[in-house]
């Protein structure tokens, strides 16, 4: 059977979807054990290599969606879905409005959209929309799923929210609408009569390639970056907004181009300050960072700043400085301020810092955690402020 065929007849009966639901998940048990697809096949069942790839995908979102285990996902899906943290955050952001999704994949978002809203989920490809509706049992959601071209789509639009993460390219260095699918520009003039949108676009498009007019907002998941939503002016009068997930901080403000100036000062202060990553896609460090702080190191994930006075509240992470280092041979240092595990927090080759990391943590029996920046001029040891 193709897979049209096996999703459908999944769907179509229970006692068949609790059958290949336990089927998947004793093969990801066996996957976790190190079996390979070989020694697991060992029935030479034809439709294995279906069967396979969602287990692999119930893995790969094992940390990011409640019901991970029972969830029927492809490669694409299982890495560009909408993370359920988000989900929530953007369905209440849009409650009470009517949703319409313009390709809604295997349908994570809407799912969440439905606690909260009227949703559709119009879906051009057949497998990812029976997927869909598959991931709504374990959910017991309600959202709606139609299997057809978004453009051709003869339902209401009027009044509605049209919302829309369209597939992207993976490997495109540069991000353009054009590359996008459907087309943000073609999906919000679908109708004159829509309320608005909410489009997500490749996070780190540059701003000039960005179309359309609204609130770009980022989103961070434990310090790295995930999503960026650009809202209507109809749904936002906000410019540029950064939402911290799991801490639910949200700052927004006027985006403005940051002057980068690294300073050689590093040794006078008492504490460094790492702003999150929403908050510098954003464009909002100037509204955040004190004049009197030094920027002493910067890289394409992370800028940190060193200053005397600690903050009650901060929308990144603030550390406490411990010692100094000309070098990286710091295993005396770290015994002497009670180091048990190491972390780096600059750029470098994740060879070479597993090598260090290793190195510097075999003889330590600390209980603090250390974190380690680099300056222009050498390295600092500092301890996290929760």
């Amino acid at each position: 059977m193709n897979i049209d065929n096996i999703l459908s007849k999944i769907y179509n009966s229970e006692i068949y979807y609790e059958a290949v639901d336990q089927e998947i998940n004793d093969i990801v048990d066996m996957i976790r054990k190190g079996y390979s697809s070989e020694q697991i096949n060992r029935k030479r069942n034809p439709d294995f290599k279906y069967l396979f790839e969602f287990a692999k995908s119930r893995i790969r979102v094992s940390r990011k969606f409640t019901y991970a285990d029972h969830l029927f996902l492809d490669y694409y899906s299982s890495m560009y879905s909408t993370p359920e943290i988000i989900g929530k955050y953007r369905a209440q952001r849009l409650k009470g409005h009517h949703i319409i999704d313009a390709g809604s994949g295997a349908g994570m978002q809407d799912i969440v959209f439905a606690k909260y809203s009227d949703v559709i989920g119009i879906e051009m490809n057949k497998s990812r929309y029976l997927m869909a509706l598959l991931n709504r049992i374990p959910y017991q959601s309600t959202a709606n799923f139609i299997n057809e071209d978004f453009f051709n789509y003869s339902g209401d639009f009027r009044d509605s929210v049209i919302f829309s993460d369209p597939l992207r390219p993976s490997n495109s260095k540069e991000k353009y609408f054009s590359q996008l699918s459907p087309n943000p520009l073609d999906s919000i003039s679908i109708s004159d009569n829509i309320f608005g949108y909410a489009i997500d676009l490749p996070p780190h498009i540059k701003w000039e390639n960005i179309l359309l007019k609204g609130e770009k907002e980022y989103i961070s998941i434990n310090g790295n970056l995930n999503r960026l939503t650009v809202y209507s002016p109809s749904l936002s009068t906000e410019e540029s907004t950064a939402v911290i997930l799991p801490e639910n901080i949200i700052y927004s403000g006027k985006p403005d181009e940051f002057k980068k100036s690294l300073s050689p000062e590093y040794k006078n202060f008492e504490y460094l300050f790492m702003p999150d990553i929403s908050v510098v896609y954003a464009k909002l460090l100037n509204d955040i960072i004190d004049p009197a702080w030094k920027m002493i190191y910067l890289d394409q994930k992370r800028y940190v700043f060193a200053g005397n006075s600690e903050l009650k509240t901060f929308p990144g992470t603030q550390y406490s400085i411990i010692d100094f280092s000309d070098d990286l041979n710091i295993e005396h240092k770290l015994a002497k301020c009670d180091g048990g595990k190491v972390f780096f927090r600059f750029n470098m080759n994740p060879d070479e810092m597993y090598i260090h990391k290793n190195a510097l943590e075999k003889n330590l029996t600390g209980s603090k955690n250390i974190y380690v920046f680099k300056s222009e001029k050498g390295y600092i040891l500092a301890e996290k402020l929760e």
